[in-house]
């Protein structure tokens, strides 16, 4: 952990926080949030380099709103995150831009805005108010939020009242993904096409791919396709259910090339969501499928569409207190659960089965702390620049420490 999160923690855990935001008027106010956490797991690394157990978990945000009036507000947030080896003492624009809602039915957002995708991708950057450390991993990749996390466009959003049935909220956008080059997603990018340059080196000159360059200088991930749009009814007795429609393409260029060595095209990316709460208990599942393909260096390497689904209860017996059991499977091919089509590769890389559960404490109304521990089959979304060799069974445990102001 940077010495500059350690002590801005250290600050923020000893100063007798209030847990509300700071109102400098009645239309400006400034909102924060950190954490620290602790991850130790077997067999595998999980996000940092882990094995061996690693502070290397935390993250600062400071959000500031302005409202001048009330259909008009303008917001942003910096963000500072410390995983493993990337993203490490760098602060960055999270989201920020203006929305304008003259009429609850319809409004328009501008700028980094947050991207609905499935019931929690608008909040996982709240870490205080999750139930467990980490949100499912099969619809919340944390190795990819910096990707998820937020659209750079123009999106409509609205709240449809249906009387005494409840409401629906919408949020329809268009724009690019963000792709920062310090990330887990771009250093495993990066690894991945050194890795193919060197192996194309290695054959004879009559055999070698004439798209793969002799030599890596750089790399660029850019955004070429976004759109898409999520509904949530919310019900008058807890009950939440939701859809999430997305299609996205991004391109690979290598060394300032004009050509793109690779290219992902997302066809269609879905979530289905639903969710039942009461004053003791949160019942959730979601489902969803990415169906993609992936070209390199002018062969395809992947073609089809993913799944991926979880279900997690949360019971709170007493005030302060929430004990979360989760299920949480992803397979990297729906129709190739196994591996079949990739003899080269263990049929374990193909999925990953997650059993995990937590215990939530909510010290007072502005800090808590979580512990978790998860029992996983399978490697599927492990990425190789930090697990060359990975082993089929793991597990991880994991604790944060988080406050709010």
């Amino acid at each position: 952990m940077g010495r500059f999160s350690f002590l801005f923690l250290l600050l923020i855990l000893l100063v007798p926080i209030p847990g509300r935001a700071l109102n400098f008027s009645d239309t400006f106010q400034v909102h924060g949030f950190a954490s620290q956490g602790y991850i130790n797991s077997t067999s595998n690394n999980f996000l940092a380099h882990s094995r061996s157990g690693s502070i290397k978990m935390s993250d600062v945000g400071v959000n500031a709103n302005w409202q001048p009036l009330d259909s008009l507000r303008f917001g942003a947030q910096a963000y500072y995150r410390n995983l493993g080896d990337y993203n490490e003492n760098s602060v960055v624009l999270d989201w920020g831009g203006v929305s304008y809602q003259p009429f609850d039915i319809i409004g328009i957002r501008a700028g980094k805005v947050k991207m609905p995708l499935g019931l929690y991708n608008e909040v996982r950057d709240s870490q205080f108010l999750l139930p467990m450390v980490f949100l499912p991993q099969s619809i919340y990749d944390e190795s990819r939020r910096d990707s998820n996390l937020a659209y750079i466009g123009a999106g409509l959003f609205g709240n449809i009242d249906c009387g005494r049935f409840g409401d629906i909220d919408y949020h329809l956008f268009s724009g690019e993904t963000d792709f920062p080059d310090e990330s887990q997603l771009q250093q495993n990018n990066v690894s991945s096409a050194i890795a193919a340059i060197d192996r194309n080196n290695a054959v004879p000159a009559s055999k070698k791919n004439s798209l793969i360059p002799d030599s890596y200088e750089s790399l660029d991930r850019e955004s070429d396709d976004l759109y898409g749009g999520a509904l949530v009814y919310n019900s008058p007795i807890g009950l939440r259910l939701g859809a999430t429609l997305i299609h996205s393409k991004a391109s690979i260029y290598l060394n300032d090339s004009s050509e793109a060595a690779g290219n992902t095209l997302t066809h269609k990316r879905f979530v289905f969501s639903a969710e039942f709460s009461t004053e003791q208990w949160l019942i959730v599942s979601e489902y969803g499928e990415t169906d993609r393909t992936t070209t390199m260096f002018g062969s395809t390497t992947l073609d089809g569409p993913s799944q991926s689904w979880y279900v997690m209860a949360c019971y709170s017996p007493f005030e302060n207190w929430t004990f979360s059991v989760l299920y949480d499977e992803f397979y990297r091919m729906k129709h190739d659960k196994h591996s079949d089509d990739r003899p080269q590769s263990e049929p374990y890389t193909g999925w990953r089965k997650d059993m995990g559960f937590g215990i939530r404490y909510d010290i007072n109304p502005w800090c808590n702390v979580k512990l978790d521990y998860h029992y996983i089959d399978g490697t599927a979304m492990q990425l190789s620049v930090i697990n060359e060799d990975p082993k089929r069974y793991w597990s991880y445990f994991a604790a944060r420490l988080s406050v709010v102001f």
